[in-house]
């Protein structure tokens, strides 16, 4: 089973340029907004990232580049001054037409910092070595467990969460270089 769930997570990172699974949305009721101007297809030379309004206060993702496809319930969410996606991958299930299904597969939210303007989003993805060097150097204490292969889940509840993030949201070294998506 963990094996799966090792598989699943891969399967999100290949997908998203850099991704700290966690058990727990980024996201609470009360810190949610939606803003019109994500709507729509941008891109990022051969990806393809189309957001559509979802039924509630989120928008549906299809992610695409030459191989792949893939499609996320992504929730916007204000910290402080900052804004945030939170990537919740829909299609990581099995069902009974999946050779998988004896084994289901455990789907997590990933998070990015967004910054817009206008026909323009960039997208700060954490950098998994700066939280592996934290944890090492005994820095951090949220909640998280390191699965095979040195893959870290972060366990801590959605309040643990966004206190992290909202921490560390201008800590440039707590980034990756920012995926940069255009109309």
């Amino acid at each position: 089973m963990k094996k799966l769930i090792v598989i699943s997570m891969l399967a999100l990172a290949a997908l998203l340029p850099s991704c700290i699974p966690s058990l727990h949305p980024l996201y609470s009721e009360d810190k949610l907004v939606f803003r019109e101007e994500i709507l729509g297809e941008w891109k990022n030379g051969r990806e393809t990232w189309a957001f559509t309004r979802g039924d509630g206060q989120y928008y549906q993702l299809v992610f695409s580049d030459e191989d792949e496809q893939a499609e996320f319930k992504v929730h916007l969410v204000k910290l402080g001054d900052h804004y945030f996606f939170d990537f919740y991958n829909i299609k990581n299930r099995c069902s009974d037409d999946d050779g998988l299904a004896i084994a289901p597969l455990l789907a997590t939210h990933s998070f990015a910092k967004v910054v817009l303007d206008k026909d323009d989003m960039k997208l700060y993805f954490f950098d998994i070595e700066w939280l592996e060097k934290l944890f090492e150097q005994r820095k951090i204490r949220i909640k998280h467990e390191v699965m095979e292969e040195d893959i870290i889940v972060l366990t801590a509840p959605t309040a643990d969460l966004q206190e992290f993030v909202r921490k560390y949201a201008e800590e440039e070294k707590a980034f990756m270089s920012p995926e940069h998506l255009s109309r």
